[in-house]
C-alpha cells in the first residue's frame, strides 16, 4: 500500500515527539507584527528546474504537548508562494510541507534565515538505489562494563546519494526485493535494535538478517546511527556483512585481545580510542555487492581485578560508611565490656544487695496480689540463680 499524505503527516508527527524536541519556537530573526508573520518563497525542482509542476504547499502547526497536527493554510502554486498575516502562538511548532511524488519535504520556520526569500528544493522520485554509495561503514564493540556481561554494539554509516533524484522505494510493488531497499546486515539473535538517521521521515523494518529503511534518500550525504545488543554471556559473533552499496572505508573495532578471524579483504591493526586500545579490522574501496565474513571467536571481557576495582570504586561511599559504622560499633562493644568488667570487680556486693532487694519487693507484690503466681515464680527463681549461687 502506498504511503499517502495523511500517513506521512502522522509519521512525521510521531517522529517529532519521540525525538524529544519539546521547545520548537519561532526563530528570533523572523519579523513579527502583533503576533503575525509573513512568508514569501519559491519552490525549486532540484532534478529539473525547467520542469513545470503544480505543488501543494501547506503551513502546518503542532502544539508542543500534543501529537495532533493543524493545517493553518495551504496554497497551490507552480513555484512562488506567499503566506500573509499568519498568527503565531509560542506554544506551537510551525513548518512548511510539500509532498512531491509522495515524498515529503519539510522546513521548520525556526530554520528559515530570510522569511521573504525562502527557497525549498524538491526532487523527483526514483525507485531503485542505484546512486547510493557508502562512504564510511563503521562497527564498534565497546569495552564491556565490569558490572555487565551484555555486549552492546554500535554502528555508524555515512552514505551518499550521488544522483539528482530522491530514492524512495515503492513498498506496494509486489516485485520489491532486498536489492531495492536501504538495508544493512546484523548478526543472528540481535536484540534491542535502535536506529536514528538524518533522513526524512520513514520506517525501520527489522528483518532476520538485519534491518531496512523505507525513508526517502534525497541527493547529498546522510548518516545512520544504530545500536543493538546480543544475548547475555555471548562470547562469539559470526555474521555476513553484506555491502550492496559497497564502502569506500570499512572498519570493525573490538576491545584489545579480542580474537578476530583473518579476512582476505580486510587487514588487521590496532588503534587507540579514548585511551583504550582496540583491534581494528579494516579495508578500503570495497565493491558493491561484496560480502564480508566476520568471525569473532572470543570477545575480551573485564578481568576479575577490574571487576573488583569497579565494585570498590562504585561502592566507595557505601564501603566507607559500612567500615566506619563497624569500627564505631566495635569500639562501643569494647567499652561496654570494659565497663562491665569494672562493675563486676568493684561492685559485686552491690549487685547481690540489689538482687536481694528485688526478691523482697517481689514477695511484697505477690502478697498484695499485684503479680500473677506464674510470673512471680519465674522472676524469683531468676533472681535467686543470679546471686552467685548462694540460693
Amino acid at each position: 500500500m502506498k504511503i499517502k499524505n495523511n500517513i506521512i503527516i502522522l509519521i512525521f508527527s510521531i517522529l517529532v515527539f519521540i525525538s524529544g524536541q519539546e521547545n520548537f519556537l519561532i526563530a528570533d530573526h523572523l519579523e513579527m507584527y502583533d503576533g503575525e508573520i509573513n512568508l514569501n518563497g519559491t519552490i525549486v525542482n532540484g532534478t529539473d528546474q525547467n520542469k513545470v509542476t503544480e505543488y501543494d504547499i501547506r503551513l502546518m502547526a503542532t502544539q508542543n504537548s500534543s501529537t495532533e497536527l493543524t493545517e493553518i493554510d495551504s496554497i497551490k502554486t507552480f513555484n512562488k508562494f506567499k503566506f500573509s498575516n499568519i498568527k503565531i502562538n509560542d506554544s506551537y511548532t510551525y513548518f512548511l510541507m510539500i509532498s512531491h511524488q509522495e515524498i515529503p519535504t519539510i522546513v521548520f520556520l525556526e530554520e528559515i534565515e530570510d522569511q521573504y526569500e525562502i527557497e525549498i528544493i524538491v526532487y523527483d522520485r526514483e525507485f531503485t538505489p542505484e546512486n547510493i554509495s557508502v562512504i564510511d561503514y563503521s562497527i564498534m564493540i565497546p569495552y564491556l562494563s565490569p558490572d555487565s556481561n551484555v555486549i552492546s554494539i554500535l554502528g555508524l554509516i555515512s552514505f551518499e546519494n550521488t544522483g539528482i533524484k530522491t530514492f524512495y522505494a515503492d513498498l506496494s510493488d509486489p516485485n520489491l526485493s532486498g536489492l531495492n531497499l536501504l538495508r544493512f546486515s546484523l548478526p543472528e539473535n540481535f536484540e534491542n535494535l535502535s536506529v536514528d538517521s538524518d533522513l526524512p521521515p520513514g520506517n525501520v523494518m527489522q528483518i532476520p538478517t538485519g534491518f531496512a529503511l523505507s525513508n526517502p534518500v534525497p541527493p547529498g550525504q546522510h548518516q545512520i546511527l544504530y545500536s543493538y545488543s546480543m544475548p547475555r554471556n555471548t562470547t562469539e559473533l559470526k555474521y555476513n556483512v553484506r555491502l550492496p552499496f559497497g564502502a569506500k572505508k570499512f572498519k570493525l573495532l573490538a576491545p584489545e585481545k579480542t580474537e578476530i578471524n583473518n579476512n582476505e579483504i580486510l587487514t588487521k591493526e590496532s588503534t587507540k580510542v579514548d585511551e583504550k586500545v582496540y583491534e581494528v579490522l579494516g579495508g578500503d574501496d570495497i565493491k558493491r555487492g561484496e560480502i564480508i565474513n566476520i568471525e569473532i571467536n572470543k570477545i575480551a571481557t573485564p578481568s576479575i581485578f577490574s571487576k573488583f576495582s569497579y565494585f570498590v570504586e562504585k561502592n566507595t561511599i557505601s564501603v566507607l560508611i559500612g567500615s566506619t559504622s563497624a569500627l564505631i560499633l566495635f569500639i562501643l562493644c569494647i567499652y561496654a565490656l570494659y565497663k562491665n568488667t569494672l562493675f563486676n570487680k568493684n561492685d559485686t556486693n552491690n549487685v547481690d544487695d540489689v538482687l536481694i532487694a528485688k526478691i523482697i519487693d517481689l514477695d511484697e507484690r505477690f502478697k498484695k496480689n499485684k503479680i500473677e503466681e506464674e510470673e512471680y515464680n519465674i522472676l524469683r527463681k531468676n533472681y535467686k540463680e543470679r546471686i552467685k549461687g548462694k540460693f
